[in-house]
């Protein structure tokens, strides 16, 4: 459950990035919104449009409940080397000084995107890891709550 302040109603578009979105509605999907460059960008984590990406800002196609501030966790038990596996949309990587998740482009056939959740992290060295099972939440301690995940493939 959620508490009042911890959500609002609206259409994607309003959304800032770190921000995950619920359907409210019967054709609504689960789309998460983070960055591409400076751009907010949305990945949708459900229906047909499973995986792919789009320019979120001033989008009112989509909407549902926005649960702004949401962190994202990953299972270390899911890492995979980024060098020699496949890595498919809806993984996640961490790269450089980024956590980024995996998105298809909106046309068909269009290359991968990467779309940035948190940045200014710690430096690391040049290794890279993906991570197929990940779960999004809100609250702290006791209060913590798994508000959407991905597991591992």
């Amino acid at each position: 459950m959620l508490s009042l302040n911890e959500f609002t109603i609206g259409n994607v578009g309003s959304a800032k990035p770190l921000s995950l979105i619920l359907p409210s509605r019967k054709y609504d999907e689960t789309i998460l919104v983070g960055r591409a460059g400076e751009v907010p960008t949305a990945v949708f984590l459900s229906g047909q449009h499973h995986g792919q990406l789009f320019e979120s800002l001033g989008n009112t196609s989509w909407g549902g409940i926005i649960i702004p501030n949401i962190r994202v966790e990953i299972d270390e038990a899911s890492a995979v080397d980024v060098e020699y596996a496949g890595v498919s949309s809806l993984f996640v990587i961490r790269l450089d000084t980024r956590l980024v998740i995996v998105a298809k482009g909106e046309k068909a056939f269009a290359r991968s995107n990467l779309v940035t959740l948190h940045d200014n992290l710690v430096p690391e060295s040049e290794f890279r890891a993906a991570f197929a099972g990940w779960q999004i939440v809100v609250g702290e301690g006791s209060n913590k709550r798994i508000v959407w995940s991905q597991t591992g493939a």
